[in-house]
């Protein structure tokens, strides 16, 4: 009977993921893309990594590059932070997540957070003295930034607009932390990875890319801008 029982969940269960697959996963993957900027070569695609398949985003600013940009190079751990939820991030990955401002994203530009170089290390999180992010593989001030293989490209569009485009590789968030050599194990993460992992990622990155949107259309004016100490 338990037998029976768990063939007839899995079976009313099978259509849903059907669904998911083939509709809300790809709306996720292509948030506010267009199928040209979906195939088109962005910085760092040339970057080789396990997965080379590209999810790409996109959402329209209405801020020329040169607005957006000293909110973008400041983005990660113990630095602006990432400008999503931040009390989910901080409830999901209690400890691990730290802000410049205390307890959330920067709402300020800080002069001491803009001077990145390539190599430079960004943080997703951190615990203690282990952290956990990857070097900065491309930065074209006002044009690209690419963290590992996770690139965001600022496109200037006509009447002082940009276009946001955030494309990264689909492998993933826990089955890499895990030796190829344990195949079960990676398979099982990559099944939490696409039920959670995913919708998780989806709704925290589109959260990020509106709050760069939000910050970049501040007007001039009212952007703070936070000294270095001398």
């Amino acid at each position: 009977m338990p037998l029976r029982t768990s063939a007839r969940r899995a079976a009313a269960l099978l259509p849903l993921l059907v669904a998911y697959d083939l509709t809300l996963r790809p709306w996720m993957s292509f948030w506010g893309s267009t199928p040209e900027e979906r195939r088109e070569t962005l910085p760092g695609d040339e970057i080789a990594a396990e997965v080379m398949t590209h999810c790409t985003k996109a959402v329209t600013i209405d801020a020329p590059p040169e607005r957006v940009w000293p909110w973008l190079v400041q983005i990660g751990d113990r630095r602006a932070g990432f400008y999503s939820h931040d009390r989910v991030e901080r409830f999901v990955f209690p400890g691990t997540v730290h802000y410049v401002e205390g307890t959330h994203s920067a709402t300020r530009i800080h002069a001491e957070l803009q001077d990145v170089h390539l190599g430079d290390h960004i943080d997703t999180g951190s615990f203690g003295r282990f952290s956990f992010g990857n070097p900065v593989t491309v930065l074209e001030p006002n044009r690209a930034l690419v963290v590992g293989t996770w690139a965001f490209v600022l496109r200037p569009l006509p009447g002082g607009r940009t276009r946001l485009l955030v494309r990264e590789r689909d492998g993933g968030y826990l089955r890499p932390m895990v030796p190829r050599r344990f195949a079960l194990a990676r398979a099982a993460l990559g099944v939490v990875d696409y039920v959670v992992g995913d919708p998780l990622h989806f709704v925290m990155e589109r959260r990020m890319m509106l709050g760069l949107k939000e910050r970049g259309e501040r007007p001039r004016d009212e952007v703070p801008l936070e000294r270095a100490a001398a």
